[in-house]
This record gives C-alpha cells, structure tokens and sequence, in this order.
C-alpha cells in the first residue's frame, strides 16, 4: 500500500499531515527500536518534509535518511542523510551506490519533548528544480514514487525503515522500496 502524500496549492502545517512511522527493523540497534517517522507533502512540485525521531542523547553516529525517486525502476534515486550532530547531505544514487553529491540547503534542526518523549527533529525542503534537474520532471498529484525512509546508526549494520527492506543489504537499496503517492489536497 502506498503511503499518501498531499500535493497542495497553499504550504501546510506539518502537525496536520499523516506520520510515516518506521516500524520495521534489520537486526537489533544499540539503541532499540526508536519511535521515528516522516511527515511530508508537495507544494508547486517542491518536497517539504519533517522527520523526527523520539531519541533524547542520540549517539554521534546517528542518522536518518529518506530515499526517494521519480523513476519507475528507482535505479536512480535521491538519499537525504541527516544528523543531530554531524551535519546533513544529499546525494544521487544510481544502482545503490552514491553518484554525485548534490546542493542540499540549510535544513531547520530541532529538538525538545512532548507526550512521546525527548526527540530531535529536522525539516526542510526538496526544491522542485532538483527532481526536474535529476529526473526530468516534478512531482505531481498522481505522481507514484519509489522511496524509504531509514534510521540508522553508521557505526553499526543494523536499521530501521518505514517499508520492509533486505537485511543482507545496507543503508540505502532500493530492494526495500515502498511507494509514496502524490495526492490532491
């Protein structure tokens, strides 16, 4: 089943939008199976995105990462890494290996504590001249895309993610892609 994403005229507030939860782990992490999820939606092709994870002392090594392609085959896809400590990237992947380093613009950090626990937080925005430069278009409403969201440690093999992935494979491969769903709003 694929997981629903409002492609909207106006921007919206993330609060309001559906959580993709990471509810399935590749071996056992060092830090358990920590509640994470994404929050996302299109604006004028553009990606906007909130990813949070209810760790309150995440390790330096800590990670979470959304991959995401407009190509039926996900040969070639996007991976979004980001860190509470260690800084952020974007790259291009092409058969699950990194291809090319991309721009990626100051993402908004955050953390504190609500009724699910101490987090750490990050959003930004996936600009709608980056799937057309990479893919050759934007996404639109009914536009299926290839992708997954990861937490993950890089000084460890085990991961969780939103969608089912191999466990033999590491972080990211699109053998464990789901799908996201550009719906109207």
């Amino acid at each position: 089943m694929s997981f629903l994403i409002t492609d909207s005229d106006t921007p919206l507030m993330p609060e309001t939008l559906p959580a993709l939860k990471l509810t399935h782990f590749s071996g056992e992490p060092a830090r358990g199976c920590v509640y994470s999820y994404l929050r996302c939606y299109l604006c004028g092709g553009s990606l906007s995105f909130s990813l949070t994870v209810f760790d309150g002392e995440p390790r330096d090594t800590a990670r979470i990462g959304l991959a995401l392609s407009l190509d039926d085959d996900a040969r070639r896809y996007l991976f979004l890494s980001c860190s509470p400590h260690r800084g952020d990237s974007l790259q291009l992947y092409e058969n699950d290996a990194p291809a090319q380093p991309l721009i990626l613009a100051p993402l908004q950090h955050t953390s504190g504590g609500d009724e699910q626990g101490l987090y750490w937080a990050v959003q930004g925005e996936l600009p709608a001249e980056l799937f057309l430069r990479v893919f050759g278009r934007i996404p639109k409403s009914g536009c299926l895309m290839p992708g997954n969201v990861y937490l993950y440690d890089e000084a460890e093999a085990a991961f969780g993610c939103a969608f089912p992935a191999d466990g033999e494979r590491t972080v990211p491969c699109r053998s464990g892609f789901g799908s996201f769903l550009a719906v109207p709003y």
